[in-house]
């Protein structure tokens, strides 16, 4: 019994003590109110980058057409349906709100983007893939111009 009673009068063992970790500094492009704003106006929209970026690229990124089954989605997806916005149009409307930048080549990017929005999927001899290929380029275009390349900014640290 002896081991016993010892065991039980031990005191207990402190947890180790972890090391303090710094938190880094809030990275320079966070405190650029004009990307901010830009930031702020994206999630405000709900604009669907990636997926529009994804779709692009579908239709243009590796150099071979997209499949014939997979063209009429795409389009569906670039214009939209009935209840709900495409790629296009939420570009569009966020491209419109948008206050820097030239506003001739906003508006004739608008314009052109409208256009093909406006034009029915099959006309004047379009084919399913023109008429995809226009809407995919319109769509590059608005996110260029809204999301352009910015060389002074800093990457966001890994």
């Amino acid at each position: 019994m002896a081991p016993a009673a010892t065991a039980a009068k031990a005191t207990p063992t402190p947890p180790p003590v972890r090391p303090v970790t710094p938190v880094p500094a809030v990275p320079s492009w966070t405190q650029r109110r004009e990307d901010l704003e830009r930031i702020v106006l994206i999630l405000r929209a709900g604009l669907p980058v990636d997926r529009a970026f994804d779709d692009v690229a579908v239709v243009f990124g590796d150099g071979t057409d997209p499949a014939e089954d997979d063209i009429p989605a795409l389009v569906e997806r670039f214009r939209g349906t009935g209840e709900v916005h495409g790629h296009l149009a939420v570009l569009v409307d966020a491209v419109a709100e948008k206050q820097s930048g030239e506003p001739e080549v906003r508006a004739r990017l608008i314009a052109r983007a409208n256009d093909a929005l406006g034009t029915p999927t099959y006309s004047d001899g379009m084919t399913r893939l023109g008429h995809l290929r226009r809407l995919a380029l319109a769509a590059q275009d608005l996110l260029e111009l809204l999301l352009p390349d910015d060389e002074e900014a800093t990457p966001c640290p890994a």
